[in-house]
């Protein structure tokens, strides 16, 4: 009927782009396959690209509503830029180098509408040949967590529940609660995000997904993963390997410096710092670049270039006003 409203969407994706030509393409098609059957808008967040990718994102997604912020100003303010045109009750965040399999969009719903308490929702991750990449979701950082990182006890048993309890255990159920949903695939209900005020927009890169997840978990929700929704995801496609490492380290100290028990956040940072030297240190023994689950891990060389650059990671990124 004409003139008649437009019925708000049942979910609002929202892609967050910076110098994403090379891939922006493939993610919109996956987005248009993955939400097949679904009431959903598509909304795309360029970040000041200055490439081109706004455009490529306008011609490979012409339905989508393309948002041109006119400064890079990270992650997390795109996502709030997007946010701020979403009219979906529930908000799903996918990376532009992330691949949502078909289907994936619907059974991420199907989790949240079964689990209204989960209030964040992630997809399971597998590698370009299929087979699952663990890194869906992680454990919560602690001091102990951070002390096993100092020691290399991580490094040397790695998968550990004891000793590596940060990273995410194999798939044994269909279905889980997790401490952290990784942000490249990532559900939000719009209540928590209005809640909790969203992610943290002092965190430019990396973090902002941990910090979201735990200020989640002490509102009472509890984020899960579900099996049935796969996504391939090429983290940190654009990023080099000291410059990533700066950025997460950057994420991981803030994290620890807002999360651990407040006498023990200056301790857990230098523990952090310690396990980097450590690795730096042992890093001039190995030449080869290390294989773990399927992908590479830093070499000697990413290690003492993240040592080198200590001073740029080990403040964090700024407490917002909105933060304390």
């Amino acid at each position: 009927m004409a003139g008649a409203p437009h019925p708000d969407p049942d979910v609002s994706i929202i892609v967050v782009t910076y110098r994403s030509t090379a891939y922006i393409g493939e993610c919109a098609e996956a987005v248009r396959k993955a939400s097949a059957g679904v009431s959903a808008e598509f909304i795309i967040v360029d970040n000041a690209s200055g490439d081109g990718t706004a455009d490529a994102a306008r011609a490979a997604a012409p339905d989508a509503q393309v948002v041109e912020n006119d400064r890079n100003g990270g992650f997390a303010h795109g996502c709030h830029a997007g946010v701020a045109r979403a009219r979906g009750r529930l908000l799903l965040f996918v990376n532009p180098d992330a691949v949502p399999a078909p289907g994936s969009v619907a059974a991420l719903l199907a989790c949240a509408r079964r689990n209204p308490r989960a209030g964040i929702v992630g997809g399971r991750s597998v590698l370009e040949d299929g087979t699952p990449d663990p890194r869906s979701w992680w454990g919560r950082p602690t001091f102990w967590s951070t002390l096993c990182f100092a020691l290399l006890l991580g490094s040397a048993f790695p998968g550990s529940r004891v000793f590596d309890p940060e990273a995410p255990g194999p798939w044994t159920d269909e279905e889980r609660q997790v401490p952290i949903v990784t942000g490249g695939f990532m559900l939000v209900d719009r209540a928590l995000w209005d809640e909790l005020g969203g992610f943290d927009q002092s965190i430019f890169m990396y973090g902002e997904d941990a910090d979201l997840c735990l200020r989640a978990r002490k509102a009472g929700f509890r984020p899960m993963v579900t099996a049935r929704a796969e996504y391939r995801h090429e983290v940190g496609a654009s990023s080099s390997s000291v410059r990533k490492l700066v950025l997460l380290f950057t994420g991981k100290v803030t994290v620890l410096r807002r999360h651990l028990p407040y006498g023990r956040r200056g301790a857990g940072v230098r523990l952090l710092t310690l396990g980097v030297l450590l690795r730096a240190l042992l890093g001039r023994l190995v030449s080869a670049r290390p294989q773990r689950q399927g992908r590479p891990t830093a070499t000697g060389a990413d290690w003492r270039g993240l040592w080198a650059a200590r001073r740029e990671w080990t403040a964090g990124w700024p407490v917002s006003r909105s933060r304390s």
